[in-house]
């Protein structure tokens, strides 16, 4: 299977069947091979149902469901771990980004293990703005990557992903970090890719919880020297995946 597009929903039923619609045609476009992954993370507002609605409808479409909401990392460790395709297509379930970029992001990962997509513009209050920023200059320091941004969208190989262990906490924000800084210590090529984002279709956002912030704050702390002690002692001939292309 060429692609995995994944997505976290929690409380999305309003947005979560026109982001699998759109998900499912720019599989098509891109020749049909390949899912679209939904992680109900405990959801409380009837997305569960039109998640399992979705999947009785199309073979296409699987779901995972948490039994309790595990927040962002709890949700994208998931999506990692149960994609099937060769490529993991991760994004969120409330409209934000169009599913139709999936073809440029292909088409760049002929020459890339991983590519991050970067907000041209950002569509949202100037608190949040002020938090991811806060969050995106702690992290650099902690995780040094060669980033502008890593909170959007991204695509994977996943046999990149398959060699890594998580150590990202529940309900924290620092899974992306995490899995990015493993990637570049193990020899993975990023390249990036402007993408338009734009203000959720409908209900609430999620991020930006001070409570999440801290929280995060807190795990980026740990994870930090855990992270690096991990891939000090990772096997050489791990660190790149069987297909990868090389530096």
């Amino acid at each position: 299977m060429r692609v995995t597009v994944a997505m976290g929903a929690f409380n999305e039923a309003p947005n979560v069947a026109i982001v699998v619609t759109d998900a499912l045609s720019a599989i098509a476009e891109t020749g049909g091979d390949g899912e679209v992954l939904v992680v109900d993370d405990g959801s409380t507002d009837g997305t569960s149902a039109i998640v399992d609605g979705l999947m009785a409808r199309d073979t296409r479409v699987r779901a995972v469901h948490h039994a309790t909401n595990r927040g962002f990392s709890g949700a994208m460790t998931t999506a990692l771990r149960e994609a099937r395709g060769d490529w993991i297509f991760l994004g969120p379930a409330d409209g934000q980004f169009d599913m139709h970029d999936l073809v440029r992001f292909l088409d760049e990962s002929a020459h890339a293990d991983i590519v991050v997509g970067v907000r041209a513009r950002r569509p949202e209050r100037m608190g949040r703005v002020v938090l991811s920023r806060a969050f995106h200059a702690i992290t650099k320091f902690l995780f040094p990557l060669p980033l502008e941004e890593f909170s959007s969208i991204f695509l994977f190989r996943r046999s990149l992903i398959d060699s890594m262990t998580i150590r990202s906490r529940p309900r924290t924000a620092t899974v992306l970090p995490e899995v990015l800084y493993r990637a570049k210590v193990r020899g993975a090529r990023f390249t990036q890719l402007r993408i338009e984002a734009r203000p959720r279709m409908a209900g609430e956002a999620k991020g930006g919880r001070i409570s999440v912030a801290v929280f995060t704050l807190l795990e980026l702390v740990r994870l930090a020297p855990l992270v690096r002690w991990d891939e000090m002692r990772s096997p050489r001939r791990a660190r790149v995946p069987a297909g990868s292309p090389q530096k």
